[in-house]
């Protein structure tokens, strides 16, 4: 079956639960495996999102992304979603590929799980392993003060604002690409990020810094802008579109309402009649 006609949109999913994050401890560079509860919520939110016609249809996905973490990882496992029976993995900076005994939900169009550096979390450098009171003392032994704003002072040792930002956009570039290739065209040759016939939607599995990172620079935005604080918790879905539909006009989905069949379809009717 095709997948129903939307909007192409780009699902950003923060992994579950881990040790680390009820400990309110940071991790970047470690491999913290998913808690038991962790995996729960995974299942949860799979079991309610991940499905034909629901808000994450495999039918409708041309890429997916992953960061290398392990506990990146295994919530793809656990989303179950791939191609070919079960989850084809591959390394995108060394080509390496492995497969995953986990039974899909559902043929996507691409056939491995991209595992790429660029959705690593915002490396934490001398803060990696450290709560936030622990690192609030250590600035003020530092620096005299315990202010810290990621988004504006990065971390030391570690990644600045403008390293995240370089990589992020080489990752919002490749994505549009992914999208664009499969666009419509309005007359007047405005192309539209709309899906009929051939896969489009975007999966990124990741961290919260780096995907809160990855969606203000979805829409063109600084990291040092101070107008944006988004949060993604454990398990949590975020959503980036097109304003319009229009591949030039990148969004950030704060409010979707659940897709209807019959609704779609006429979408999909006025479409192509709007294409001849």
């Amino acid at each position: 079956m095709t997948a129903p006609t939307t909007s192409a949109r780009v699902f950003l999913v923060r992994h579950g639960d881990t040790d680390w994050i009820s400990g309110g401890k940071f991790a970047s560079r470690t491999d913290v495996p998913l808690s038991k509860m962790g995996e729960k919520d995974i299942e949860f939110m799979r079991d309610r999102l991940v499905a034909e016609n629901e808000m994450i249809d495999p039918t409708g996905i041309a890429k997916i992304y992953c960061s290398p973490r392990i506990n990146a990882r295994r919530t793809v496992e656990i989303l179950g979603i791939g191609v070919h029976h079960h989850q084809h993995f591959q390394n995108q900076e060394t080509g390496q590929k492995w497969r995953s005994e986990s039974v899909i939900r559902g043929e996507t169009a691409d056939p491995y799980i991209h595992i790429t550096k660029w959705l690593e979390e915002w490396d934490y450098g001398d803060y990696e392993g450290m709560t936030l009171h622990a690192i609030t003392e250590k600035r003020i032994r530092d620096y005299g003060s315990g202010t810290w704003d990621i988004w504006t002072d990065g971390c030391p040792g570690g990644e600045s604002p403008q390293q995240v930002t370089e990589r992020l956009d080489e990752l919002v570039r490749e994505i549009r690409q992914v999208i664009s290739s499969n666009s419509a065209s309005w007359p007047g040759g405005q192309i539209i990020a709309h899906r009929s016939q051939h896969a489009q939607d975007v999966v990124c599995v990741a961290h919260g810094h780096i995907l809160a990172a990855l969606a203000i620079r979805w829409v063109g935005l600084p990291l040092d802008t101070g107008m944006m604080r988004l949060i993604f918790e454990p398990g949590g879905v975020g959503i980036l579109g097109f304003e319009h539909d229009n591949i030039n006009q990148p969004a950030i989905l704060v409010g979707r309402k659940p897709g209807r069949p019959d609704r779609e379809q006429r979408y999909e009717t006025g479409v192509a009649q709007a294409s001849r």
